[in-house]
């Protein structure tokens, strides 16, 4: 220790940093992402179907749509949709595997810089959405049509302050801690940065159930898989999710409140 330098002892200490942000316990097969995937999409279908089949019953309507649900039965459905995404990423990752949930990249990262980089990949993002319907409009002569949230803001059926929260907070926090914390690092792990990258962007995607945004929806996957890629941390990719979903809420109950 008597030859090192200071500039040596000040190297070391911020690799030990550097090391201490970075997850590195991936624990998790792909076996596991793939019976979590599976689960999900087995016990989600399942209850959406028989909640149709509740709604058919009681006269309702024919299916689950922006007419017939209420605060309550939305707070439901996507409570139950939080609880098995985070729950299957406890059971595989946290309990079975013996991972923490900073290995899934819940921990610190620099406030500035989340900043930061979550204003350039806004950007990124905004100009992504915009190109988009741009070449959907103006070349293919295809209109968006309506989404999930723009149908439940003009009804009127939930309330706001839920919209709100749910997906600008709740969202956010979910999907980026089972899609990029879970899926994408098990992914990157098995196959390489690239592969982690475009599989969960692609999953992201799908589990939107928008045909129409798949592909802007995919590319914003790309940004988030990439930022979490270069930060080791989900807090600066849940403040850019978050931040994305509150401007189009807001953008939407503006639209709404005035017409």
């Amino acid at each position: 220790m008597a030859g090192l330098k200071r500039s040596d002892l000040k190297r070391l200490e911020i690799k030990n940093e550097d090391k201490e942000t970075i997850p590195e316990n991936i624990k998790w097969t792909l076996r596991d992402m793939l019976y979590s995937i599976l689960f999900l999409i087995a016990v989600l279908t399942g209850i959406y179907f028989g909640i149709a089949r509740i709604i058919i019953a009681l006269n309702i309507g024919e299916r689950i749509n922006s007419s017939n649900i209420t605060n309550l039965s939305f707070s439901v459905l996507y409570g139950i949709q939080v609880i098995l995404m985070v729950g299957v990423v406890w059971f595989y990752a946290i309990y079975w595997r013996r991972a923490r949930w900073r290995d899934l990249g819940l921990n610190y990262y620099s406030f500035i810089k989340t900043i930061w980089y979550s204003f350039l990949a806004l950007l990124l993002i905004m100009l992504i959405n915009f190109g988009y319907v741009i070449l959907m409009t103006k070349v293919f002569k295809i209109a968006p049509p309506a989404s999930k949230i723009e149908e439940l803001v003009s009804k009127k059926n939930v309330s706001y302050i839920m919209l709100l929260v749910i997906v600008s907070i709740i969202a956010p926090i979910c999907e980026e801690i089972f899609f990029r914390g879970f899926l994408f690092q098990g992914f990157k792990k098995r196959w390489g940065v690239v592969a982690g990258i475009i599989i969960s962007s692609v999953l992201f995607s799908a589990a939107h159930l928008d045909l129409y945004n798949f592909l802007p929806l995919m590319a914003i996957g790309w940004v988030l898989a990439y930022l979490f890629h270069k930060t080791k941390s989900l807090l600066p990719v849940i403040f850019l999710h978050a931040i994305y979903n509150l401007l189009l809420i807001l953008i939407l109950l503006s639209q709404y409140k005035i017409n």
